[in-house]
Order: C-alpha cells, then sequence, then structure tokens
C-alpha cells in the first residue's frame, strides 16, 4: 500500500479533526467573549483552551505510531492490502470521533469549561479518549499479525477476514465516544452537585467500546 495513503488515514485525517475540533472550541470562546469583556485576554482562558489543544492532539500523536508500524516491510498482498485500508478508516473514524466529541463536551459547557469547572469538564472530555486508546491497542496487534514472519507466507485469505471482521466490530466500539458526549451533555447546569450525576451518565457509555474491544480480540487469528 502507498505510504500516501497510510498518511491520509493516520495522519491527514486526525489533524483534520483536530482543526474542526480547535476551531470550534475557539469560535465558543469569542461567542463567550460578546457577552464576557476580557474573556479572551484572560490568562487562565488561554491557558487552559491549550489544555484543550494537548487533549485533542493524541490522535495525531497515536496515529504517528500507528503509520510508523504499518509502513514496515512485509509481504504485500491484495487481502493484506485490504486489510491496511480497513484498519486506516478504523483509525481514521476513532480519530475524529474522539476529537469532536472532546470539543463538543467543553463547547457545551461554554464559560465553565475555562472557569472554576475547568477540572470537572477535563475529566468528562477524557472519557471519550479510551476509545481512540483501544482502537490503538487493535491496531497494534493487527499489524502484529500482519508481521508476525517475515519468513512466513502471505497472510491467508481467513485471517484477512477475521481480521477485517475484528476492526469493522472495533468501528461499531468508535460511537460510544459521541455516546459519552450526549450522555454528559444532558444536565442542564454542571456544578459540584451535579457533577457526580453526569458522571455516573458518562462512564457507562464506555461499556459499548469494552465490549467491541473483547469482541474484536476474539476475533483475531491466532498463530
Amino acid at each position: 500500500m502507498a505510504v500516501e495513503e497510510l498518511l491520509l488515514y493516520f495522519l491527514a485525517i486526525p489533524a483534520l479533526g483536530y482543526a474542526a475540533g480547535a476551531l470550534w472550541v475557539r469560535r465558543t470562546m469569542k461567542k463567550i467573549a460578546e457577552r464576557q469583556l476580557g474573556f479572551l485576554r484572560e490568562t487562565e482562558a488561554n491557558s487552559r483552551f491549550f489544555v484543550y489543544l494537548a487533549l485533542f492532539a493524541t490522535p495525531i500523536v497515536f496515529g504517528l505510531l500507528v503509520f510508523i508500524q504499518a509502513i514496515q516491510p512485509m509481504l504485500e498482498t491484495s487481502a493484506s492490502n485490504a486489510v491496511l485500508r480497513t484498519l486506516g478508516w478504523t483509525f481514521a473514524l476513532a480519530a475524529v470521533l474522539t476529537v469532536l466529541s472532546e470539543a463538543w463536551i467543553v463547547v457545551r459547557w461554554k464559560a465553565a469549561s475555562f472557569g472554576d469547572m475547568f477540572g470537572r469538564v477535563l475529566i468528562l472530555a477524557v472519557i471519550p479518549e479510551a476509545v481512540i486508546v483501544w482502537v490503538l491497542n487493535i491496531c497494534f496487534l493487527a499489524i502484529g499479525v500482519l508481521n508476525h514472519d517475515s519468513t512466513a507466507p502471505p497472510i491467508s485469505q481467513s485471517s484477512a477476514d477475521a481480521l477485517t471482521r475484528s476492526l469493522a466490530i472495533m468501528m461499531i466500539g468508535t460511537l460510544a465516544a459521541p455516546l459519552s458526549a450526549f450522555l454528559s451533555n444532558r444536565q442542564p447546569v454542571l456544578n459540584v452537585k451535579t457533577f457526580r450525576k453526569v458522571l455516573l451518565w458518562t462512564v457507562p457509555a464506555t461499556v459499548l467500546a469494552v465490549v467491541c474491544l473483547i469482541l474484536a480480540i476474539r476475533e483475531l487469528p491466532r498463530y
């Protein structure tokens, strides 16, 4: 598979997701500034914005790690290329959904995201990060199967089909990111009292990703 195509999946698309999330949050900050004069000049608000930007950047870092593994020499066949393509789309989808879900949480709580509730909003925003972490694990395991032995014959079609099923299951698991954001955003206000309730609603959303992770690992071929 061409290096350019792998760059698209693991770096370009995650970078576009990062840009969309960053612009969404910055646009929200400008709207807050229309009602709260001097907001954009506050040191705390800007430093907290950069903390969110650092959080949004993790899928790009993970994508670089997967890209380095994916470009390792291997016996290429139409089956292995199809698996890599599915792997690429799975990671790209997870990266975009993770960043946009995190940004949605920050945007939902508006000024509270940069004020006294910053720590709590950050906790809520980190929860969707579990999705990209688990997808990263599946990607490494899938690449490990593709590169299990450089002297062995190319991957069989049955093994390729098993890898594709595993990645397809994990692709469904990526929906846990927007689901957790949706559930965390349902409360009308966020304060010390309602934070526990929001957290109780949000964490169970990751169950979908956990179930998909277990099923995806079970589908991986064994050597």
